[in-house]
């Protein structure tokens, strides 16, 4: 069983939610979807109630400017729903910055954390001195989802007692490939981040995943049950053989007897 602690679900690209959850029940794979501001996540929540899944409630960084809106984020969070997995997508983005300020960015994180919940699906794109920073006051367990920076910026996350969440786009080069070996097993969880974030033909990561006949029917579009790439690609940085079972251990300890509890109804609808 593999857990996709990333899926956009509401993105305009996913107009086949029936087809998309169909192929992840037969990859056995559970997607946990994801909200960047409230009316996503108003959706994922809707959505991952239909499916028998989780999913995020949050503001998304660069989607800072809708900041007028996190009362209705934290009503919703409020709910104590359980398909609501943890805040987020929330966090720093200063490679971005022109959709959203680092100071409007800031003052939206620093919103989300002073909800003071218990888990958080987080955001850190070459901000990480401020982020590092602005979580300092906080005590939360969260995966720092895409990670795509440095072995020592892991290290320091790991130590803070995060997880780091792996997908295509932290294997784009061979420092994310060196990165991804120094990991600690067991801190270490994956996800697709689809539609996005997919392997692609030049990324480092490439050349560590057998060709897939799936990828012509899915016209190339990364999507949950597209998971097992990630997982392969890992296992073989890592020379790991049984990492599937001990990336399934993470993530139900990450997100505990919520998600142990849903996996079943998931597979069985």
């Amino acid at each position: 069983m593999l857990v996709d602690i990333a899926c956009n679900i509401s993105s305009t690209q996913f107009k086949d939610v029936d087809d998309i959850i169909s192929r992840s029940r037969k990859a056995s794979t559970i997607p946990i979807f994801v909200g960047v501001d409230y009316e996503s996540s108003k959706t994922c929540l809707e959505l991952a109630q239909t499916y028998s899944t989780l999913s995020f409630v949050g503001l998304h960084p660069t989607y800072s400017q809708d900041l007028h809106n996190l009362h209705k984020l934290f009503d919703l969070h409020n709910l104590h729903n359980q398909h609501i997995a943890a805040i987020g997508e929330c966090g720093l983005d200063y490679l971005r910055t022109e959709f959203a300020s680092a100071s409007l960015q800031k003052k939206a994180f620093e919103a989300q954390l002073d909800w003071k919940g218990s888990h958080y699906f987080l955001h850190c794109r070459d901000s990480h001195r401020d982020f590092m920073e602005m979580i300092s006051d906080y005590s939360f367990s969260g995966v720092v989802h895409s990670f795509t920076g440095s072995i020592e910026e892991s290290q320091e996350l790991i130590r803070r007692g995060l997880w780091i969440g792996i997908n295509g786009c932290s294997l784009k080069d061979e420092d994310g490939i060196e990165m991804v070996k120094s990991l600690p097993v067991e801190r270490l969880l994956i996800e697709t981040d689809s539609p996005y974030c997919k392997v692609r033909k030049s990324y480092a990561g490439y050349k560590y995943i057998s060709p897939r006949v799936e990828n012509k029917i899915l016209r190339k579009r990364n999507e949950p049950s597209c998971l097992d790439q990630i997982l392969e690609a890992v296992s073989n940085i890592k020379e790991i053989d049984n990492l599937e079972e001990e990336i399934y251990k993470n993530s139900i300890n990450f997100f505990g007897t919520k998600l142990e509890k849903i996996i079943n109804k998931f597979m069985q609808n």
